[in-house]
C-alpha cells in the first residue's frame, strides 16, 4: 500500500491525520513519516478499520475484543 492511499483510507476511516490514527493504534506518529510503503500489519489493521467503518462496527468495540491495549 502506498502512502496516498493509505492516507484517503484513514481519512475515510474518520481519523483527521496519520498522527492520529498513529495515536489509536499505539505507534508513534513520527513512524509513519519514514515509511515510503506501509508496512503489512499497519496495512492490515487499516484494513480492518475501514472494514469495521463500513459495517457500523466501532473500532473501540473491535480493540476490546482483540484485548489491544
Amino acid at each position: 500500500m502506498e502512502k496516498k492511499e493509505f492516507k484517503k483510507i484513514i481519512k475515510e476511516i474518520g481519523f483527521s491525520s496519520q498522527g492520529k490514527f498513529a495515536e489509536e493504534i499505539g505507534v508513534k506518529a513520527s513512524t509513519f513519516t519514514t515509511y515510503k510503503v506501509i508496512p503489512s500489519h499497519i496495512r492490515r489493521i487499516t484494513k480492518l478499520a475501514l472494514l469495521a467503518k463500513k459495517s457500523g462496527v466501532p473500532l473501540e468495540e473491535i480493540r476490546n475484543s482483540l484485548k489491544v491495549d
